[in-house]
């Protein structure tokens, strides 16, 4: 890939109730979350992209759908875009998982999630919009900052925000983003 567009899915019904969830068809955006997106996607409408990848999970599916309605280009599902393994803690509230590392309680590592993420973007050539999740993107754009989880903690993947990578030069060109600037905008439409 040369460039990569990690954008995490709108606000969901997860988000809002603050449970952790893997589950494929449960829970969707809300009304808010497809707003998001569609303001997402009015930031992306006139650059030029290969494909649009996406988590299989229902809430990023739907965001990439708003999206390739502007962008006018097919979904590709691919289960290494999918959300953090929460394992027996799927489905659970926040609240409800103990103050402990990821390993200890038996949920993906930091590790895992990098690699994943990492393969999928090497797997594609040209410009893809990669539609996916907070944790797996965090974990990415530490790949190509040279960050380990503790020190990425204070990187915010907000819902529908865009991070940039120049994957060929290992150079994030934006994180977190909602806006594009006019020197990513200027890459895009080449």
């Amino acid at each position: 890939m040369d460039y990569a567009v990690l954008i995490r899915h709108g606000e969901s019904y997860t988000n809002r109730t603050g449970i952790l969830s893997r589950d494929l068809n449960k829970y969707g955006l809300t009304e808010t979350g497809e707003e998001m997106a569609r303001f997402t996607g009015e930031q992306l409408k006139n650059l030029k992209f290969t494909g649009i990848i996406s988590s299989p999970v229902l809430r990023a599916v739907q965001t990439s759908k708003i999206l390739a309605s502007y962008v006018n280009l097919d979904i590709t599902v691919d289960n290494r875009a999918i959300e953090s393994d929460f394992g027996v803690y799927d489905g659970k509230r926040i609240i409800e998982i103990p103050n402990k590392k990821r390993e200890e309680l038996g949920m993906e590592s930091f590790q895992s999630q990098m690699e994943r993420m990492i393969d999928l973007i090497n797997s594609y050539d040209g410009r893809y919009i990669i539609v996916s999740h907070a944790f797996p993107i965090r974990c990415a754009i530490c790949y190509y900052l040279d960050l380990n989880e503790e020190e990425s903690f204070g990187i915010d993947i907000r819902y529908a925000s865009m991070s940039f990578i120049d994957v060929k030069r290992k150079k994030p060109l934006s994180i977190g983003s909602l806006l594009i600037t006019d020197r990513i905008k200027k890459i895009f439409k080449s």
